[in-house]
């Protein structure tokens, strides 16, 4: 009993300590390093541009990288240390790249220009007219066809500029590729966007590619988005490619609005570019600041959550919540007394809702569910063995995911399409659980127990979602110390959980 109470000591001893660390890294960060309880508070975003290319044998590589606009982007755009240190700021035709050159290397190369983008009002400018439409002659073919699009889409040359874009767009959009041929070889939204700069040039509009990325940090990686940008009126209007709506996306940060390349790469072949995006507090970058001071820059100045690559700092800003979701399942079943079909199989349904929506998972989950519950008691009367069942399982889970996706594309269901997010050995062993305890107790025990998961998972779901709780947790991950010791304290409790109370009430009273 002795050696019990000395190991309870111990434990109590370290959630204290556990408690004081997390509360004096917390208080320091609030009235030292001006650190927020409030996520809309002084902030930036940071962002990484990763360049990859297959080199050319023995020859020097040079990249180049546009720059948004320090005036009108709304952003002032500074280099931050990380990445490929050699990159420099050049001014070409009146536009900021960055620039970078490297001597020959071999083997797939990625390199990465990191920037801070700093919120700031933006300044009006106005709009450069473009150099009237090249009126060169076109293939008779060509020129027919341009007029055809235009003919069946205004026949009476009397829409007006934005409904004759938009209509345009959608047009194309849905045109096949033989319709149009004629103007661009390209498919997708690239091709969209090349036809309808060569059919606008009939009305003689111009118009251009806009390239640009959104500061959304639920993207782990984006790769550019395209837009039309066409001039009528003395001014320059943007329009989405595939629905043909006007304007610009809000939190959308354009960086190619010109004739310029939004990247160029010599010297190399096969290059692409993705862009990351994160946003960090104010106060991490005084932290760092003095980390940097204190350590040296090249010595441990990258020890800090803010310091990581853009799509790391995403990746786990979706991980801060996780202990408090585990919190949340220790709670439910170790107190509160709730069976669960799995430990941690409603956390993980829950991040899989993150991906599709509540409503939309819910119901897919439980299409699955059904599905699988069903297939899984016909081959009970296969008598086969434990392992190829399970596994027929796990394809016939695959197999309904598939079939869900595919008809969600048909109904333009774009939540459900989603579904692939389901952890699918979860799943399969989910249905395996559930119809085993179907067998062994009973119909209204299993449907419980699914019951208490999904009502679990729905509460998971809403704590993931928060996105403040999300800000907390990552900004202040300390937190997570006072999560773990009370995970610990609830190790040592024995008593009896509210379900059992509930169960035992009668005799209570009796």
């Amino acid at each position: 009993m002795s050696e019990h109470n000395r190991h309870r000591r111990l434990l109590y001893w370290l959630v204290g300590i556990l408690f004081l660390l997390a509360a004096a890294i917390f208080f320091v960060k609030l009235r030292y390093f001006d650190f927020s309880l409030d996520n809309r508070a002084g902030f930036f975003y940071r962002a990484d541009a990763s360049v990859s290319f297959d080199p050319e044998p023995g020859k020097e590589i040079r990249i180049s990288i546009s720059l948004p606009n320090r005036r009108t982007s709304g952003y002032s755009v500074d280099p931050i240390s990380g990445g490929e240190k050699q990159f420099r700021t050049e001014l070409q035709n009146g536009l900021r790249r960055a620039v970078l050159e490297l001597p020959p290397r071999s083997g797939r190369q990625t390199v990465s220009y990191r920037f801070r983008l700093i919120p700031r009002a933006p300044v009006a400018e106005a709009p450069a007219a473009p150099p009237p439409v090249d009126s060169k002659l076109l293939p008779n073919e060509v020129a027919a066809a341009r007029k055809a699009m235009l003919a069946a889409i205004d026949p009476e040359n009397k829409l007006a500029p934005a409904a004759l874009v938009t209509a345009l767009l959608r047009a194309l959009g849905t045109a096949s590729a033989v319709e149009r041929q004629p103007f661009t070889r390209q498919s997708g939204v690239a091709g969209t966007v090349e036809a309808a700069i060569a059919i606008l040039a009939e009305r003689g509009w111009p118009a251009r590619p806009l390239r640009g990325i959104f500061l959304n940090e639920s993207k782990i990686q984006q790769q550019p988005t395209l837009f039309l940008d066409v001039w009528y009126d003395n001014d320059w209007h943007v329009f989405q490619p595939n629905t043909g709506k006007p304007g610009l996306p809000e939190h959308f940060l354009v960086l190619q609005r010109k004739d310029s390349s939004l990247f160029e790469v010599s010297g190399a072949k096969n290059s692409s570019i993705r862009f990351s995006v994160t946003r960090v507090p104010a106060g991490a970058e005084r932290l760092n600041r003095l980390r940097a001071d204190i350590i040296g820059e090249h010595d441990l100045g990258g020890f800090t959550l803010f310091s990581l690559p853009a799509s790391q700092q995403n990746l786990f800003k979706r991980l801060a919540l996780l202990p408090l979701a585990i919190l949340l399942i220790v709670v439910t079943r170790n107190v509160v007394g709730i069976q669960t079909m799995g430990t941690f199989m409603p956390v993980l349904i829950a991040m899989a809702f993150l991906e599709m929506k509540l409503l939309p998972g819910l119901i897919s989950f439980l299409l699955i569910l059904t599905i699988g519950l069903a297939i899984r008691a016909w081959l009970t009367r296969l008598n086969l063995l434990m392992v190829p069942r399970i596994s027929a399982v796990v394809v016939v889970v695959i197999l309904l995911m598939q079939a869900i996706s595919i008809g969600a594309n048909l109904l333009e269901l774009p939540d459900f399409m989603g579904v692939a997010f389901f952890p699918l050995i979860i799943i399969a062993w989910t249905i395996e659980r559930a119809s085993t305890t179907w067998e062994e107790d009973g119909a209204v025990t299993t449907l419980k127990q699914l019951a208490a998961s999904l009502a679990t998972a729905t509460v998971s779901y809403l704590v993931l979602a928060s996105g403040y709780l999300q800000y907390l947790l990552y900004t202040f991950s300390e937190l997570n110390l006072i999560i773990l010791g009370v995970i610990l304290l609830l190790g040592t409790y024995t008593g009896y959980r509210f379900t059992e109370l509930m169960r035992f009430q009668p005799l209570v009273k009796q």
